[in-house]
């Protein structure tokens, strides 16, 4: 029931701050964002239905595909998703505030909002459908073509669609934006969330300092043997993974066992284990571009 509760936040906050820049931003400027609401966005030019509806009216044959090819565990949890973000863009629609002024920024700041959204989805292993869950499926069928190949054809088609359905090469310019800047937005939310930093030092004295090092991190270190080359001698090099605000501590602390010590620091764009995240095997490991 926790693990429900705890997926259920992370579903509606995702989905909310998505809904968000749809319905401030990208709608109201005719920017087709990728993905389903991307393409809904287009035909709600022609049919007269709401965005927030078609979005969900377009993901049902890509549900029944998911059903087929991926199964239900998958394809549950994504029709959960798209049908919460209906759900928010529908409400959201009647109660936020429009922004039109600007085109520009609108496709930027609803970018930003969009991959924000998706990002919270994403660290669960969710998807809210379209066009990522689509170039899954075609993915299973086509090996030697990369799933994030297949997701920027998908979605290069649901911008051109919207191109030719406004009659206007802008809306296909501010809609590359916010593709762009959701996928960055996507790729900072993401590393910001595991993001870590791998100090080295090389001392005389490693296992005082892994001592002193295992009492403030809940990490700890990894001690090894190495020799410099330079002088011949065998010295000790630990290896401490650690979060970003705790470094100046960590190597102060050491500093505090061997003031002559060397040290370097690398980062790390991801990091799986304790302490960390764990890897999900289930998880769709692709890039999400907005839906």
């Amino acid at each position: 029931m926790k693990r429900f509760i705890k997926e259920m936040i992370f579903i509606i906050v995702g989905c909310f701050i998505t809904a968000s820049g749809l319905v401030m931003f990208t709608i109201p400027n005719n920017i087709a964002p990728g993905g389903s609401s991307g393409l809904a966005t287009s035909l709600a030019v022609i049919v007269p239905i709401s965005v927030g509806i078609l979005t969900w009216i377009v993901n049902v044959p890509i549900l029944i595909g998911s059903w087929v090819i991926l199964g239900k565990n998958v394809t549950v949890k994504t029709l959960i998703a798209s049908t919460v973000l209906t759900g928010f863009m529908e409400g959201l629609d009647l109660i936020f505030p429009k922004f039109t002024e600007n085109p520009l920024m609108a496709a930027v700041l609803g970018g930003i909002l969009i991959g924000i959204g998706i990002g919270v989805l994403f660290l669960k292993g969710f998807s809210m459908g379209g066009t990522d869950l689509l170039s899954i499926m075609i993915g299973k069928y086509l090996p030697n073509i990369s799933v994030g190949y297949i997701l920027m054809l998908c979605d290069g088609i649901v911008v051109i669609i919207a191109a030719i359905v406004f009659k206007d090469l802008e809306v296909f310019l501010y809609s590359i934006i916010t593709v762009a800047v959701a996928s960055k937005a996507i790729d900072f939310f993401m590393e910001g969330m595991n993001h870590a930093r791998v100090i080295f030092i090389i001392t005389n004295k490693g296992n005082e300092i892994a001592d002193k090092l295992n009492s403030i991190t809940q990490n700890g270190c990894t001690l090894m043997s190495g020799t410099g080359t330079y002088t011949g001698e065998g010295k000790d090099v630990l290896m401490a993974v650690v979060h970003p605000n705790t470094t100046a501590e960590t190597l102060s602390a050491a500093r505090e066992i061997d003031p002559s010590l060397f040290a370097f620091i690398a980062s790390a764009a991801e990091v799986h284990g304790k302490g960390f995240k764990y890897y999900n095997a289930n998880a769709n490991s692709t890039k999400v571009i907005p839906q």
